[in-house]
């Protein structure tokens, strides 16, 4: 994801959490982004993704972790044209070592296709996994927890 984008969530977010801004008039917003500088795409691009994160229009929960630890996502023909075989290997990489879920590895992939642009390269993955590590930590609903790992707390019991 583009910095420029993660700048406007993070000045979305601030204005929230500031309570200058209801999550119903985010929107309004979005004139004051333009006259600090960011395009009308990028601000419409960060909506988006503030919208489908934020508001949950998003349901993670459909995408189930394998029994085996060891299991890894094998890219499909058309999956494998938008991400390097070296970009997929460090990701695996950081699956291994705990630092990403499996959902993770699910939205990394959909977020390169979605791009369209020729395969992500390590330097442009490496930038994807950050950008999404941080919207887990910021954003709400989210566990940098692994769901096997993960211990029942009186917040999860309904």
């Amino acid at each position: 994801m583009d910095q420029r984008i993660v700048e406007i969530i993070l000045y979305v977010i601030g204005e929230i959490e500031s309570r200058r801004v209801n999550l119903d008039e985010i929107d309004g917003i979005s004139e004051d982004l333009i006259k600090q500088g960011f395009s009308r795409r990028e601000v419409a691009t960060a909506f988006s993704v503030f919208n489908q994160r934020v508001m949950g229009n998003r349901d993670r929960s459909q995408i189930a972790e394998p029994q085996n630890p060891n299991a890894f996502r094998v890219l499909h023909d058309i999956e494998s044209q938008y991400i390097s075989s070296d970009a997929l290997g460090h990701v695996l990489q950081l699956l291994r070592l705990g630092v990403l879920t499996h959902s993770d590895i699910e939205e990394l992939i959909e977020r390169c296709v979605m791009m369209g642009s020729p395969a992500a390269e390590m330097s442009e993955m490496k930038m994807m996994v950050a950008t999404h590590l941080f919207e887990k930590e910021l954003l709400p609903g989210e566990s940098m927890v692994p769901v096997a790992s993960a211990r029942m707390t009186p917040e999860l019991i309904h």
